[in-house]
């Protein structure tokens, strides 16, 4: 049995393969976070299902023009092309943290309330003492 284990450690070598861990698996590429983000358009083929939008299973975003819109992972991207959707790639986006600068603080939201409160409550011909 050990010199079984020997050669298949030899081969994978030979190969260039990694061997598999003693879990039996390999850690599949749609467990890992995505670095990029697409915006895409996702269409239907002619004959489709008339529920094919819930069949998506992705966050949408609203079009004027009737157009189905997304933020998209590369995963997602094969999801709904092995569905049988078209998916149009329109714009990459690297996914990053979140700018500080862009977060708004508990005080100045409490601030921004305040004067719109204010700004209710105060009738429309009184001056201010």
């Amino acid at each position: 049995m050990k010199q079984a284990k020997k050669q298949s450690k030899a081969a994978s070598k030979k190969s260039g393969r990694k061997p598999v861990s003693s879990s039996g698996s390999a850690k599949a590429p749609d467990e890992f976070p995505p670095t990029v983000r697409f915006s895409a358009t996702i269409h239907a083929r002619e004959h489709a299902d008339p529920d094919w939008i819930e069949k998506l299973n992705i966050d949408r975003i609203p079009d004027p023009t009737g157009v189905i819109r997304a933020l998209v992972t590369p995963n997602d991207c094969v999801r709904l092309l092995n569905q049988g959707f078209e998916v149009r790639l329109h714009n990459a986006y690297p996914v990053q943290p979140v700018n500080p600068a862009l977060i708004e603080t508990d005080a100045s939201f409490k601030r921004w309330l305040d004067t719109r409160i204010k700004a209710i409550k105060k009738p429309k011909g009184s001056k201010a003492r």
